[in-house]
């Protein structure tokens, strides 16, 4: 999911089992942001680091926008807003960003229809089964995220379906050697300064394959 492929990294359908994901850390509220932001750029830098995605219930100002996307283009990462509702983007150009990260399919088919949307522009959604991940990939969604609990789901897409599939709220080091054995392309993990996200993210980086 790197920044200009046009494509999720990697041409993620291909992949088999046991490769590499690539880590997709999750920043869960703009005051995280505020919190974390002198710790991210040499997170952002890692190689396995493809996507950063920034959630928010408020518009976030202009200086923590360009702050974050600064920080995120600089180094070749993908940045994803994930807002709490649609109304959200308005306002928003979506040239400010590489993508979104929607909370139900129904808001995948409403986004898909924005004519401002940029060629390259990625529409994620969150699923919990793999029928919203089916509906999800009808209504126009570039990749769906799975619960990373739920290997029997993350395996059945990964050999069925071509969208590519994140592995979603990866806590443990456990949980994303797993979700990558299952066929996860992505491991998202939520970097909450309230429980050692960062703590977390640099076990789980240091684990995986």
């Amino acid at each position: 999911m790197r920044r200009n492929a046009g494509q999720p990294a990697n041409n993620l359908s291909h992949l088999t089992l046991m490769n590499h994901c690539d880590l997709y850390p999750v920043i869960p509220s703009l005051p995280a942001l505020t919190q974390l932001q002198a710790q991210l750029p040499p997170l952002l830098a890692q190689e396995a680091v493809t996507a950063l995605r920034l959630c928010f219930d408020r518009p976030p100002e202009r200086k923590q926008l360009d702050a974050v996307r600064q920080m995120a283009w600089e180094r070749d990462v993908a940045l994803i807003l994930a807002p709490a509702n649609l109304d959200l983007l308005h306002g928003l150009s979506l040239k400010e960003s590489d993508g979104v990260h929607l909370s139900s399919p129904k808001d995948v088919k409403t986004f898909a229809g924005r004519r401002d949307r940029p060629e390259a522009f990625q529409i994620g959604c969150h699923c919990l089964t793999l029928d919203d991940a089916m509906l999800a990939g009808e209504q126009g969604a570039d990749y769906v995220s799975l619960p990373a609990i739920g290997l029997t789901a993350l395996k059945q897409w990964s050999l069925f379906a071509e969208l590519p599939v994140v592995a979603e709220h990866v806590c443990t080091t456990e949980e994303a050697l797993a979700a990558t054995q299952a066929g996860a392309d992505f491991l998202a993990i939520t970097l909450d300064p309230a429980e050692n996200g960062l703590d977390h993210f640099t076990a789980i980086s240091a684990a995986i394959p």
